[in-house]
């Protein structure tokens, strides 16, 4: 199977690794996408990086500010050490005759050749490509693009289809069904208003004294006088 293989340094770049698979996974598929992230346990993890190496259509190689200068407990420069993994997925693809894309990330700049190591130094050659996190969403639709000139295979997944029997208005005006529950609420208690006034009418009419019926008479003529001059 064709995938993408992210290669990365965990101390230089390995937050933008992760948001980068997340992305690609998205918009590919999780099986068109491998990072080291979860190696099983009690696989030889060299065997399981290199049988996944040999299955890459690109190799996308994460540059960040500290990536050519890692050093390892005993001071050396891990890209000058020749277990050094990271070096190693890179002579593989590029032996191999993989595409291998370097991909800068952080503000990283491009090493030079003769800042690499010999059997490495062909990647300074490879046209690189900047992911700006400001940018990302913009620049990671523009990588996609360039990953399927390199493998056709590297198709998106199709946008998912509409959910069918949903009405029209529900798809395209989500807005009404907050609104109609709004006016629901607004008529309910409309209707409770007008139900308690009228048992305070009855109540009044059945039980008040003269002079209580003639002032709910005085307010219920004020009342239609002041709707009748609102609506005018």
């Amino acid at each position: 199977m064709s995938t993408v293989f992210i290669s990365y340094r965990r101390d230089d770049s390995q937050g933008f690794a992760g948001r980068l698979e997340d992305d690609l996974s998205e918009a590919l598929g999780d099986e068109q996408v491998f990072r080291d992230r979860e190696i099983p346990a009690g696989i030889d993890f060299v065997d399981h990086l290199e049988s996944h190496l040999a299955e890459a259509a690109v190799v996308l190689v994460l540059i960040g500010p500290r990536w050519i200068d890692i050093r390892d407990a005993q001071g050396r420069r891990r890209l000058d050490v020749d277990d050094d993994w990271v070096r190693r997925e890179i002579e593989r693809a590029l032996a191999g005759g993989v595409p291998v894309v370097p991909v800068l990330v952080g503000g990283a700049r491009m090493p030079a050749a003769g800042d690499l190591p010999a059997g490495i130094a062909a990647l300074a050659r490879r046209q690189a490509f900047a992911l700006d996190d400001a940018r990302w969403t913009r620049d990671l639709d523009a990588l996609l693009e360039q990953l399927q000139v390199l493998s056709p295979s590297l198709a998106r997944k199709r946008p998912a289809p509409i959910a069918v029997g949903r009405p029209p208005a529900a798809r395209s005006r989500p807005w009404t069904a907050p609104v109609l529950r709004w006016l629901g609420g607004q008529i309910g208690r409309l209707l409770g208003f007008v139900a308690l006034a009228f048992v305070a009418y009855v109540l009044v009419r059945a039980l008040g004294g003269h002079d209580a019926n003639h002032m709910l008479d005085r307010v219920i003529d004020t009342a239609l006088e002041q709707l009748r001059l609102l609506l005018d």
